[in-house]
């Protein structure tokens, strides 16, 4: 299904809510979305916004829950945590190559040179802080590899500089801004795209660890098990899905830049200041009738839940393949994406420095500043649990390892502003071992006093069976 069947079918389960009542664009959408993110509630969808072409509507916060994520890739809608991991990790690595048709209904409305003006779209300004309204926020961007047929889909943020151009942030370390390196080394201009709505897989897999050289387009074939249909853009020479809402066409000098920023970013922090970035000039907007526009308005608690999947399926696969014993893995949104959690056994010494490590040479798990490493009787998705066992268990002098230089991301809201912060220098990562020491004998070992590890299964199975009866 496209955006819109989902989005059918989410209303109908009471995933989605459509707001008729009139709201604005400065603010009001973004405060809405937040209200709506910090409840849990269902994904506002605001149907009149202020000063947008009528017809059009904002969508916030599709991808706020567990819940919405585990529908869009075809699972019951009260799937766990665990088994969306599981998901991911099983299913990302299959390819098909999408197919190419003549038309699509991405362009039942085409805007070319003067006639361009993106604010006709509910582009909301999110938070007071923001440097301007961000129309490219929930978008996947497109491009392609100078010295090869690798195309990119990304999600790089876009703040509207006036009506026919944006900023965009092809940062140094992510895929799209190492392929506008290449531009910038040969002195070209980039062509570029980017696209809104369509199937929300594919903002799923744009916001994902996949490593270079592998179009992300592929990846949602294999998932879906048919190919993605593309038509070509009306302007440049790149391809985008057929049932897109809304897409974006132009061009990307690297000579070029203009001041971007500040934006809220993922951390829940006003991290990224004002620098100079990218300007992407549009030759062309193309859209369907009553265009939705998605959005996200990030902060506090977090909001997006996409990135946090893949990389935790990333890490399952790069410690089974390392051959390290380990049980479940957790990245937890609560931490903005800064930690992970790994359960483990530890049949000899080092097990959570052969973890930590593995963590982080994986090209995304780089970006965790902290590892938390604990026994297998710990869910690593249960906070509460993990909290306990940082505060029972962690040797205060003997487990927490410091490891300082490490990269660490660029919004990383502890570093200092400066130059090298783009590239993710000031900071370092921290292992904390959880675990007891393997040197201790078993009776050495404190007996966890839980529900589920001391008492007999019979009492258990009892209770369980009783509870809801006895008011529990």
């Amino acid at each position: 299904m496209d955006l819109r069947g989902y989005l059918s079918m989410m209303v109908e389960e009471g995933l989605v809510t459509k707001i008729e009542d009139p709201v604005d664009w400065n603010l009001e959408a973004g405060a809405i979305m937040r209200y709506a993110a910090g409840r849990q509630s269902p994904a506002p969808w605001l149907m009149n916004v202020k000063d947008s072409m009528k017809g059009s509507s904002l969508l916030g916060s599709l991808f706020a829950t567990y819940e919405r994520l585990a529908v869009i890739f075809g699972l019951p809608r009260d799937t766990g945590y665990h088994e969306l991991v599981s998901f991911y990790e099983e299913n990302f690595s299959k390819r098909m190559k999408p197919m190419v048709v003549p038309t699509g209904v991405c362009q039942q409305n085409v805007m070319l040179g003067d006639d361009i003006d993106i604010l006709k779209f509910p582009v909301p300004q999110l938070h007071p802080q923001d440097g301007g309204r961000y129309i490219g926020t929930l978008n996947v961007g497109v491009c392609q590899d100078l010295d090869s047929d690798w195309v990119n889909w990304g999600t790089y943020r876009g703040m509207v500089h006036d009506r026919r151009t944006t900023g965009i942030w092809l940062g140094a370390l992510n895929h799209g801004g190492y392929i506008l390196s290449k531009y910038r080394q040969a002195k070209r201009v980039m062509e570029y795209a980017q696209f809104y709505g369509s199937d929300p897989l594919c903002n799923i897999v744009a916001a994902s660890g996949i490593p270079f050289g592998v179009s992300e387009v592929e990846v949602v074939g294999g998932i879906r098990n048919r190919p993605v249909e593309l038509v070509k853009c009306k302007t440049v020479d790149l391809y985008v899905p057929a049932d897109a809402e809304i897409v974006l066409e132009g061009t990307i000098d690297p000579a070029e830049g203009r001041d971007e920023g500040p934006f809220g970013e993922y951390p829940g922090y006003v991290v990224a200041g004002v620098i100079e970035r990218p300007i992407f000039r549009l030759t062309a907007v193309t859209h369907r009738d009553n265009p939705i526009l998605p959005s996200t308005c990030l902060g506090v608690p977090i909001d997006e839940l996409l990135w946090g999947l893949s990389v935790a399926g990333n890490v399952k696969t790069a410690l089974g393949a390392a051959g390290i014993p380990f049980s479940r893995v957790c990245v937890p949104e609560q931490a903005a994406w800064h930690a992970a959690i790994v359960s483990t056994r530890t049949p000899f010494a080092g097990i959570p420095q052969l973890i930590a490590s593995t963590v982080w040479m994986d090209r995304n798990g780089r970006y965790f500043p902290y590892v938390i490493v604990v026994d297998d009787d710990i869910d690593p998705a249960n906070l509460e649990e993990v909290f306990h066992a940082i505060c029972t268990k962690c040797n205060p002098v003997k487990g927490i390892h410091l490891y300082p230089g490490h990269i660490n991301s660029p919004l990383a809201p502890y570093l200092a502003r400066s130059e090298s912060k783009e590239l993710g220098h000031g900071g370092g990562n921290v292992l904390l071992d959880c675990t007891w020491p393997v040197t201790w004998k078993r009776d050495e070992v404190p007996e966890r006093l839980a529900f589920d590890d001391i008492y007999p299964p019979a009492i258990k199975e009892r209770i369980i069976a009783n509870g809801k009866r006895w008011g529990l």
